[in-house]
């Protein structure tokens, strides 16, 4: 009586903070000297002094106890496969109405005059422009820019007067009225709102916006219904490693043929 059984096994020693913060941090990283150094240890030594703390049992079993909690369950698993099966954008999508610029075509002869009359245009513009400088030095640099841009205009003209020589119904598809058109766009404000940012696997810039990339909801569907146990399972003969039995292959009469 009052002796202490032998079989009771003796409280094991609780953790220091160092310690736990040690097994915290490793759970997450998975390196000894940064998990270390983490958990407040001393930058010399902290990889030496983070696997001495491996070799400790109670250690080992509060990292295991840490991934446990940060991995993700089986009933997680299924609920988030299956909102990838479901994903619909529907709920988050937006119609809206832009403004563009449509395309006609027009005769060469029409794009001639009309470009002669911007160049005419351009001219008159630089020339009252050229007045407002009180500054001789950028007053003639201001010119010299114009004199390059006016020829360079020069030039583009002669070039469709050449061609309208040469091919006199020529057309040219040109920039015609602005028009009305609806989009959709995914509203990241209703995606933020409704906590379905994860059914979004990436989104990358284009120069027409940004895309979107939703998981891969047919395979999603294939993974639960393995889950569920809707496919027959494949039949392996493990005595062959899959493997052909031998003899077992079929062979068929060549009923005379070469």
């Amino acid at each position: 009586m009052g002796q202490p059984d032998e079989t009771t096994p003796t409280p094991a020693k609780p953790l220091t903070k160092l310690q736990e913060g040690f097994a915290h941090h490793f759970a997450r990283l998975w390196k000894a000297a940064p998990a270390y150094r983490l958990a407040g240890g001393a930058e010399n030594g902290a990889k030496q002094n983070g696997q001495n703390l491996l070799k400790d049992e109670r250690i080992l079993a509060a990292i295991k106890a840490e991934a446990a909690a940060l991995g993700m369950s089986v009933e997680e698993a299924t609920v988030r496969m299956s909102e990838w099966g479901r994903t619909s954008l529907d709920d988050v999508l937006t119609e809206e109405e832009e403004e563009y610029t449509t395309y006609i075509e027009k005769p060469l002869r029409e794009v001639v005059a009309e470009n002669y009359e911007v160049i005419l245009f351009e001219q008159e513009l630089a020339i009252r422009v050229e007045a407002l400088f009180t500054d001789k030095k950028d007053q003639k640099k201001y010119r010299n820019q114009q004199q390059a841009l006016h020829l360079k205009r020069l030039i583009e003209h002669e070039r469709l007067l050449l061609e309208l020589e040469k091919k006199p119904d020529t057309v040219r598809i040109v920039p015609g009225p602005k028009a009305k058109r609806k989009v959709v766009r995914i509203d990241m404000v209703k995606v933020h709102e409704l906590k379905a940012s994860h059914l979004i696997k990436k989104i990358t810039p284009t120069k027409y916006g940004q895309a979107y990339e939703l998981h891969d909801a047919k395979d999603a569907v294939n993974t639960m219904l393995k889950v569920l146990g809707a496919f027959a399972p494949v039949k392996v003969d493990h005595t062959t490693n899959g493997n052909d039995m031998p003899g077992s292959n079929i062979m068929m009469p060549d009923n005379g043929r070469d």
